[in-house]
């Protein structure tokens, strides 16, 4: 008959399993060995740490409790209860242990970090840095002060000392690619993207396999610019980790600013497919189908993106765009008007209602509506533009004029507020506005910027050159612009065309 091994056999065995990872044997060893000696307060904290390093925290802090009543002097017993109670979230249990393990045994650095660390975690930066500098006091060279106090640094904002804390605890374990994951969080916050950039390259050669790390050089590489690198990075996180719908979803975005609007959709889909809850998914999606001009599926997918967030302005916003394409004007601006509710402070809401109404008709609308947008944005050059064409169209030209004016102080060489300058300089029929000269001047700035590839700004370089009575120039110029444009719309081009063969100049607003 085998007889049953002895206490020291089973010691052995047990440690012998944890080491391998083996828990439940390791239990099972330890649990044996008790059972031989109940009073050993060694056995009680040994088989606590296994059940700690299994997840068992119930079960370990018991363990640990009876290795404190047999042995009430036990001070590593009380660092480990305390890990196990902070690995439960009990942080208030977790400082008391640590803190009589500190009484025990002052001149350990251990239960300082692990004290620092729950104050860390309960908001008491204070109590944390005053653990930690006592830590280092006792240990300079501890990698897990220096990477911990880096950590209560950043929690509170402070990242310059942050940076440094990773930085002394890279020089104390340079293979740690954690430290440098989090000391690139760092740099990003403190303006070098490159320098964040770097240290997150380095944590990528440390541990390739970091969905994290890529992620968060995804992100970096998205706000310099470099989408392509952006989508390579975000597809290595859905190499190790394929059900994330943020990665879908920002390489979707990155797609989208490569102009691949196709790709950039499929992310979208597959993004909202895997949180089917995420209403920015949605959004992304209709954003990228309107930038295809895929008007009805645009719409439908800011639809799905206000069916899970209601409350969200742009998504109205956006819809009510989709809906003037699709020239469904009351539904557009029913949309606007809900934009304009739910956040009244935002310009571009009341910009977007002036548009729908001043195409629909309702000049007077929408000139109070784009005269509220340009009220809480007067640096926008789309309000006054907009504002001027709905001052031309009531036969207000001088007003429509200053408009125009002011939007060009704002954005000098911009081709279409030229275009508008130099329609009413050539065309107006009150006097006193027109002049020839800064019209053709302007005109063929406006040409020049767009390679004289726009129908609509050679129609205005004809009329400026017509007002300045070089109607051969103004005939060949507008000969150009009816090749540029489809035989249905032609009409106008045509008559002023005729006008300027008979050597006159085009005047808008009056029949000719």
């Amino acid at each position: 008959m085998e007889s049953m091994p002895d206490l020291a056999v089973l010691v052995r065995r047990a440690h012998a399993y944890a080491v391998r990872g083996e828990h439940d044997r390791a239990l099972e060893a330890f649990t044996g060995a008790i059972d031989l000696e109940e009073g050993d307060a060694e056995l009680f904290f040994y088989r606590g740490n296994v059940a700690a390093a299994a997840g068992k925290f119930d079960r370990a802090i018991d363990d640990f409790t009876r290795a404190l009543t047999l042995d009430p002097t036990y001070a590593a017993a009380f660092h480990n209860r305390g890990t196990a109670h902070a690995d439960k979230n009990d942080l208030d249990a977790a400082v008391a242990d640590y803190s009589r393990a500190i009484e025990l045994n002052p001149d350990d650095t251990d239960p300082l970090n692990g004290r620092g660390a729950a104050y860390s975690r309960k908001g008491d930066y204070d109590l944390a840095l005053a653990d930690y500098g006592k830590a280092l006091d006792l240990d300079p060279d501890s990698f897990r002060v220096y990477f911990n106090r880096g950590n209560a640094h950043s929690a509170r904002g402070d990242h310059a000392a942050a940076a440094d804390d990773y930085t002394a605890a890279i020089k104390l374990f340079p293979r740690n690619p954690r430290a440098y994951v989090y000391r690139a969080l760092c740099l990003e916050r403190l303006g070098e993207p490159d320098a964040a950039v770097a240290d997150l390259s380095t944590a990528l050669r440390l541990q390739p396999r970091s969905a994290e790390t890529f992620w968060h050089r995804g992100r970096l590489w998205a706000e310099r610019g470099e989408y392509a690198k952006a989508v390579d990075d975000y597809t290595r996180v859905l190499t190790y980790d394929p059900a994330n719908p943020g990665a879908y979803n920002l390489r979707g975005v990155a797609h989208a600013e490569q102009g691949d609007h196709e790709k950039a959709v499929a992310d979208f889909t597959k993004a909202a497919e895997l949180d089917p809850t995420d209403p920015g998914a949605a959004f992304n999606r209709g954003l990228s189908l309107a930038r295809a001009k895929d008007w009805e599926a645009a719409e439908a997918a800011f639809a799905a993106a206000i069916d899970l967030d209601p409350e969200d302005p742009s998504a109205y916003l956006q819809r009510g765009y989709s809906r003037m394409e699709l020239l469904d004007a009351d539904r557009a601006l029913a949309d606007f008007g809900e934009a304009v509710r739910l956040d009244p402070d935002d310009p571009r809401s009341y910009l977007a209602r002036s548009l729908a109404l001043r195409k629909r008709g309702d000049h007077l609308l929408a000139l109070g509506d784009a005269t509220k947008a340009i009220e809480m944005d007067a640096e926008s050059d789309a309000a006054f533009n907009l504002r001027a064409s709905v001052h031309y169209a009531l036969g207000n030209y001088a007003e429509a004029l200053a408009d125009h004016e002011r939007a060009h102080a704002l954005d000098p060489d911009d081709a279409g507020t030229l275009n508008f300058l130099a329609w009413i300089r050539a065309t107006s029929p009150v006097d006193e506005l027109r002049d020839g000269t800064r019209a053709l001047n302007e005109s063929t700035r406006a040409c020049e910027a767009t390679n004289h590839s726009n129908a609509g700004y050679l129609d205005t370089l004809a009329a400026a050159y017509a007002e300045l009575g070089r109607f051969d120039d103004a005939v060949k110029w507008q000969q150009k612009a009816i090749t540029l444009v489809p035989p249905d719309e032609q009409v106008d081009y045509k008559i002023r065309l005729e006008v300027y063969r008979a050597g006159r100049a085009y005047r808008d607003g009056k029949d000719d």
